[in-house]
């Protein structure tokens, strides 16, 4: 007796990878329809949906998504999808109040936090501008300038002018510097909530450390030329940042850097 073999589903990347999009986003409704809580099939369905040229869909599963992160706490990646959005309709005034508004959730997540155990999720831009107000979390966040970069992509170089901040959205980066013979060294890898940068927002200094994408990734950036505006507005947003730079030193690229030279 002889049995059929049953045939393997076929996965929505390779479906995309063909360009057969309009499959592949059957397929993902299919999919968030049984599990609508997976965030990362939302996600998909929206690029997806953008590949097929489908913007207002795109736009409106982008604003489910950017609601559901924002109910979890995942104001990085709420921010990212907000960005994305305003490029999608630069024009909507309604997306710009939603951005702003999530400065209001920021409060909400420290209070939850204080009042939560030790290990409780908040995400890391949250610690990041703790301390700020609401009018100086929002100029921030409305500054922010959301990039996409491909595999192997050097973010920064060791030695060039240090000129903004990166908080890591989505992806994994790697930190490199080369030792004493000139070798080239990987320090650490990065992924997605952790920051660099931040020194050169403070200092200006050239960058300590080489930074490459190890993945497809997306980042959110802060240039010096926006924070130095925002600093001459609302004086209290460099002394936050160097607050909590003193915090987490031991955790900065920089200080990777400084560690590795000392042990050579």
């Amino acid at each position: 007796m002889f049995f059929r073999k049953k045939k393997a589903e076929e996965d929505p990347q390779d479906l995309i990878a063909r360009k057969e999009y309009k499959k592949a986003i059957s397929m993902l409704r299919d999919r968030l329809k049984k599990d609508p809580e997976d965030l990362t099939l939302r996600l998909n369905l929206c690029e997806t949906l953008l590949l097929d040229k489908q913007p207002d869909q795109a736009f409106n599963e982008y604003r489910k998504l950017a609601s559901d992160y924002t109910d979890q706490g995942f104001l990085v990646k709420a921010v990212a999808i907000y960005k994305k959005m305003l490029k999608l309709r630069p024009e909507d005034k309604k997306i710009e109040v939603l951005l702003s508004n999530l400065s209001d959730r920021r409060d909400m997540e420290a209070v939850a936090e204080s009042e939560s155990p030790p290990g409780g999720h908040l995400e890391i831009e949250t610690r990041l501008f703790k301390g700020l107000a609401p009018v100086e979390f929002r100029q921030i966040i409305g500054k922010l300038t959301l990039r996409h970069l491909d595999e192997d992509t050097i973010v920064v170089r060791e030695g060039d002018p240090g000129d903004s901040l990166f908080i890591i959205v989505r992806g994994e980066v790697r930190v490199i510097t080369r030792d004493s013979r000139q070798r080239e060294v990987t320090l650490a890898s990065l992924g997605e909530g952790e920051f660099f940068g931040e020194v050169a927002l403070l200092t200006g200094k050239p960058r300590t450390a080489t930074i490459i994408t190890n993945t497809g990734s997306e980042l959110l950036e802060l240039t010096r030329k926006d924070f130095e505006g925002i600093v001459a507005r609302h004086p209290n947003v460099k002394k936050v940042m160097q607050d909590f730079h003193l915090q987490r030193a031991y955790k900065t690229v920089e200080a990777m850097v400084q560690s590795f030279r000392e042990k050579g």
